[in-house]
């Protein structure tokens, strides 16, 4: 399945240095580590939703989150096609005090999933406020995708 013409272009793959494994597939899931809102080389927002971030820049960290985790698992299993569904999205929100519209940022990545994949970006969530992310983020994703065998 190709994505609407005018979807949203997914970035190329960002290489981490870090040991961990980026993505590992296991019984036809493939989990996928915590996406950051990189834009190239670096985050165009830092702080907490809420305070030194508005809710249209956490979204647009969340849009770039879901961009991030496409590129991941496009690098790994080369066509979308691939990807029988999204399971699950958890996103993170370095939240001030007192700001509960975790859902709303969230929305903007699962519009994106929906955007690449149709129905198979439709998906289960979690939106949790968090003290902190790595890197001073606003907002962090991590996703689990079924993929087809083959």
């Amino acid at each position: 399945m190709n994505p609407a013409p005018n979807a949203t272009v997914i970035p190329d793959v960002r290489r981490s240095p870090s040991p961990y494994l980026r993505l590992v597939v296991i019984d036809g899931l493939a989990y996928l580590n915590g996406q950051l809102p990189y834009s190239g080389q670096t985050i165009p927002f830092s702080g907490a939703v809420g305070a030194e971030v508005s809710l249209a820049d956490a979204q647009e960290c969340a849009r770039l989150c879901a961009l991030n985790a496409l590129a991941s698992i496009l690098d790994e299993v080369a066509d979308l096609s691939r990807i029988r569904q999204l399971v699950r999205l958890t996103g993170y929100v370095a939240a001030a005090p007192g700001f509960t519209e975790h859902p709303a940022v969230m929305d903007a990545a699962s519009a994106i999933f929906v955007e690449h994949l149709g129905d198979r970006g439709r998906h289960a969530r979690t939106a949790l406020g968090v003290a902190s992310l790595p890197k001073n983020a606003p907002v962090e994703i991590d996703v689990i995708f079924a993929l087809h065998e083959h």
